[in-house]
């Protein structure tokens, strides 16, 4: 199935359309969201896209379709759910960004952790390296990565003096 403007109305809130719910629904291609959309539910689906999201965007689901990757993501967007895709690299994360579920993707990085981020579970991936990583998340799980050491909610700190260290090498290499 394709959602349209045609068949927007199947999966929207008919007064309001703050909610558009399309989960499990073998949905293959999502053509329209209206643009006061704060939540979107399209997960368990075909999903191989998405389209462009719309700017009162604040909670996306889309976990366990087949995503490669994912549109430019709203500036109020507070929570991403986008585990058990195929997604190889994720886009530039918003600000408001509260929690990340990217688990069981094929990430080889993330370049950039919101500090406002609370809960991030990127474990089986295929992660290299984590940025700068804020130093009051609440739940971090990234095992099963390639990381070159173990990062837990207790060594964040260490973690992050490594980073910094790295980067000033950089600069001074260049």
């Amino acid at each position: 199935m394709i959602i349209t403007k045609d068949n927007i109305n199947e999966f929207v809130e008919p007064n309001f359309q703050l909610t558009m719910d399309c989960s499990d629904s073998n949905i293959t291609e999502i053509k329209y969201i209206p643009k006061s959309v704060k939540t979107l539910y399209c997960h368990k689906n075909q999903l191989t896209s998405l389209p462009t999201l719309p700017d009162s965007l604040t909670h996306l689901y889309c976990y366990e379709n087949q995503l490669i990757e994912l549109p430019d993501l709203p500036n109020k967007l507070e929570y991403l759910y986008c585990y058990k895709n195929e997604l190889i690299k994720l886009p530039t994360l918003p600000n408001s960004l509260k929690d990340l579920y990217c688990y069981k993707n094929q990430l080889t990085e993330i370049s950039y952790i919101p500090n406002n981020l609370l809960n991030l579970f990127c474990y089986d991936n295929k992660l290299t390296l984590l940025p700068i990583l804020p130093e009051h998340l609440d739940n971090l799980y990234c095992h099963n990565n390639n990381l070159p050491y173990k990062i837990t909610e207790e060594n964040i700190k260490e973690h992050n003096k490594l980073i910094k260290r790295k980067q000033i090498l950089n600069k001074l290499n260049n």
